[in-house]
């Protein structure tokens, strides 16, 4: 597998954030979002084989694997990684955008579905992402945010498919270099709040990323 980077953090992100975790990030993304914080990763790394990484991953202490990218889904040998990350009593998460459905991921692996709005520029994965819903179990639906447009689309796809979505829905404000972050989190929630539609029908959560404020990996 093309393997960009691994090392060990805290979780920044989603309804796991604060757990420390062992990350595995792949090398490879073909999807190209506008503002992607790990754009290094999209071409980067080297190929190492699968029971390298498990061995690596098994020898940490931390329980936790989060499996990112770039775009671990594009890595045809992803599901003997993770089938050998459970096998070795580890607790796994795999991080995607969507853009690629595949039947082929082992039950027991926790997936994060984050599909990109308007403002990453890029289309999204409704086809995609609906067949992830419908096929697995254990899926959490992490949606970043930054403007009014994406906050329409991701509405639009949240009532039209209200029956297949999880709940809690996470919403992630977008750090773009064009505005602070601390201001993009607060005017995010403010428009989060003012809906009422939205809260009304579903049960969400705002999570920033954690690790951009606390300025680690």
């Amino acid at each position: 597998m093309r393997i960009c980077e691994t090392f060990v953090s805290i979780q920044g992100e989603g309804l796991t954030v604060g757990t420390p975790a062992f990350f595995i990030r792949t090398g490879r993304c073909s999807v190209g979002c506008r503002f992607c914080d790990t754009a290094y990763s999209w071409n980067s790394g080297e190929e190492i084989l699968v029971g390298e990484i498990i061995l690596s991953a098994s020898s940490s202490p931390v329980p936790t694997v989060v499996v990112t990218g770039g775009e671990p889904l594009e890595e045809e040998d992803l599901p003997l990684l993770l089938n050998g990350l459970l096998d070795a009593g580890r607790r796994v998460i795999l991080e995607t955008c969507g853009h690629f459905f595949r039947d082929d991921l082992p039950e027991g692996v926790r997936i994060v579905l984050s599909p990109k709005p308007p403002t990453m520029g890029v289309s999204f994965p409704e086809e995609s992402v609906l067949s992830f819903l419908k096929s697995y179990r254990q899926v959490e639906l992490k949606f970043t945010l930054f403007s009014e447009e994406d906050l329409r689309l991701i509405k639009n796809f949240l009532k039209k498919n209200s029956v297949l979505i999880p709940r809690p829905v996470v919403f992630q404000p977008l750090h773009l270099p064009t505005e602070n972050y601390s201001d993009t989190c607060r005017r995010v929630v403010e428009m989060l709040l003012s809906d009422g539609d939205l809260l009304s029908q579903f049960d969400f959560r705002v999570i920033p990323q954690v690790h951009k404020f606390l300025g680690i990996k």
